[in-house]
């Protein structure tokens, strides 16, 4: 039986479209997903989401819901990561537009998913080495933006 975690499972976005994938592949039903985010409420928000979806899809899933990263990685066998750093989205797009750089979107490419990267990178960096220690085996999966960056 599969261990699948999910870091930054409070993205409303992001995470609630991967578990809606997650539980549509029958060879995972019978796996654990465990979901992690450093927002309380909202990690509480998708562990409710995740339970209800476990029983509208019929899959034998397993909800495992915490607020301590190593925790949820410890024995997975698949790591998810879909965080956000801060709060500096509206800085990232207006600091580049003050000297006339205006992005596309900005938190991928540009100047503002240069900073996002910067901000991105430490964090995911030491999510890597949770992984070494906990889930020496784990293939992890970013889906973290800037994904070309970061």
């Amino acid at each position: 039986m599969p261990k699948i975690s999910l870091i930054g499972a409070g993205s409303v976005v992001f995470a609630r479209r991967l578990l809606q994938d997650i539980m549509c592949v029958p060879e995972l039903s019978d796996s654990t997903v465990s979901l992690m985010d450093t927002d309380p409420e909202r990690l509480e928000l998708m562990g409710k989401f995740a339970r209800k979806l476990a029983i509208d899809t019929g899959t034998n899933m397993t909800i495992e819901v915490t607020g301590d990263r190593r925790e949820a990685l410890a024995g997975s066998n698949y790591v998810l990561t879909t965080i956000r750093v801060g709060d500096s989205f509206e800085r990232d797009i207006a600091i580049p537009l003050k000297y006339g750089v205006d992005q596309s979107v900005g938190d991928t490419v540009g100047p503002g998913g240069v900073f996002k990267a910067l901000r991105t990178a430490p964090v995911l960096l030491d999510i890597c080495d949770d992984i070494e220690d906990v889930a020496p085996d784990a293939t992890l999966l970013n889906y973290t933006n800037p994904m070309a960056i970061a």
